[in-house]
């Protein structure tokens, strides 16, 4: 029986929100209120604080779950990411598994591509997946993996420098999130590197926690930094039409790139910061108190550092419409179920904020798609879910 995830208190309430809604941008002229400029030739659209139309309510509706533990394709360990295809069909990297499997529209298990080992075509750690329209990419450490999209292996590459997050531009660039090692200390990067993997461009740098430096009893100096949720941090999403979005959480600025890696476009919202609290600081103190148990008195705290003001975001994930959907970044005390998102338009106009249950991690033709580990059992589902007002959610102004 199908489950349905509703965003709304009730049926009439979301009747007349959808109506109100589309008679908002049918019926009326909107008015934007915010401010465009150019500095050195690139676009600023500088946003108010509160959207265009408003708060929507999306009506989601599971439609599909894949994952079962009778049948080894389908017992998932360890995913790592998902894709979708133009078809429907469903792609999940496993890095415990060491595999990835590939499922039509309706979840019917279809291929695995790649298995444990060092080999060609074979993985020790995959991490990140992409699709092209002629290939499909798997990344693992300084490696990039290239199949057909019939899942036959044609070559890995070795990258340049360690890349995270990527996507390929349809000259065969690889855009993406790597660490670039600088004589003083490592730097967070948005890079362009050639279909080789070598690097045409560092686009932008950002710093990580800078470690704490102490003397050990022996002489020699130690550096180190505890990461957590409150580190400042780089997204990066592939958008339409070859162009990339990155930004960094500490300020509430979306940069856009095109296929060249030149800056061509900043979104920018009105936001006020978020000092952190004792409180917020404490709960994640309370995360390394296994640490504080074996480390000497005072260096746990000493090696968790807090920025300024609570990062605005955590994440950046856009549909094959162009839309930009924003993951804001829930203080470490709310408990809630639910995450807040800003939604903006290609054009970098803050349409909508929503609620949902929790981030997709592929947004495409109406559907969200994410995937669910059970906190009791461990097993791990993949699920999809239907916008059924999807046609109703603005593109623009």
């Amino acid at each position: 029986m199908k489950t349905r995830v509703k965003l709304v208190i009730t049926a009439v309430i979301f009747f007349l929100f959808t109506v109100s809604c589309t008679k908002t941008k049918i019926s009326e002229k909107v008015e934007w209120t915010g401010e465009i400029e150019y500095k050195n030739g690139v676009k600023v659209v500088k946003n108010p604080a509160e959207p265009v139309y408003g708060e929507i309510l999306l009506d989601l509706e599971e439609d599909l779950s894949v994952g079962r533990e009778d049948d080894d394709n389908y017992l998932f360990y360890r995913v790592r990411d998902i894709e979708v295809d133009d078809h429907g069909n469903l792609y999940v990297l496993e890095s415990g598994n060491c595999r990835l499997q590939k499922f039509d529209a309706d979840g019917q298990y279809l291929q695995t591509i790649g298995k444990k080992g060092q080999g060609p075509g074979e993985f020790e750690r995959p991490s990140q997946l992409f699709l092209s329209e002629e290939n499909i990419y798997v990344s693992e450490y300084r490696k990039l993996h290239i199949f057909s999209r019939k899942g036959e292996f044609i070559r890995s590459i070795l990258l340049s420098d360690f890349t995270t997050d990527f996507s390929i531009s349809s000259d065969k660039s690889i855009f993406g999130i790597a660490t670039i090692r600088t004589d003083v200390e490592p730097k967070q990067c948005i890079i362009k590197l050639d279909p080789k993997g070598k690097m045409i461009k560092n686009i932008a740098q950002f710093d990580y926690p800078k470690p704490v430096q102490r003397k050990a009893t022996d002489g020699t100096t130690m550096a180190f930094a505890l990461g957590h949720q409150y580190n400042s941090d780089l997204c990066f999403s592939q958008a339409v039409n070859n162009k990339h979005i990155y930004a960094y959480s500490s300020e509430y600025s979306l940069f856009q790139v095109n296929l060249e890696g030149d800056l061509e476009l900043i979104i920018k919202k009105e936001e006020p910061t978020h000092s952190i609290s004792q409180k917020e600081k404490n709960k994640i103190y309370e995360r390394f108190s296994d640490l504080e148990k074996k480390w000497p008195k005072g260096v746990v705290k000493e090696a968790v550092q807090f920025p300024p003001h609570r990062p605005y975001f955590n994440r950046i994930v856009t549909d094959e419409r162009g839309r930009i959907y924003v993951s804001r970044l829930k203080p470490v005390t709310d408990e809630s179920d639910e995450t807040e998102f800003d939604i903006f338009s290609k054009e970098g106009y803050y349409l909508y904020k929503t609620n949902l249950p929790f981030t997709p991690e592929v947004i495409k033709n109406g559907y969200f798609y994410d995937h669910y580990s059970s906190e009791e059992t461990g097993e791990v589902k993949i699920k999809r879910y239907k916008v059924k007002n999807w046609d109703q959610i603005a593109e623009g102004i």
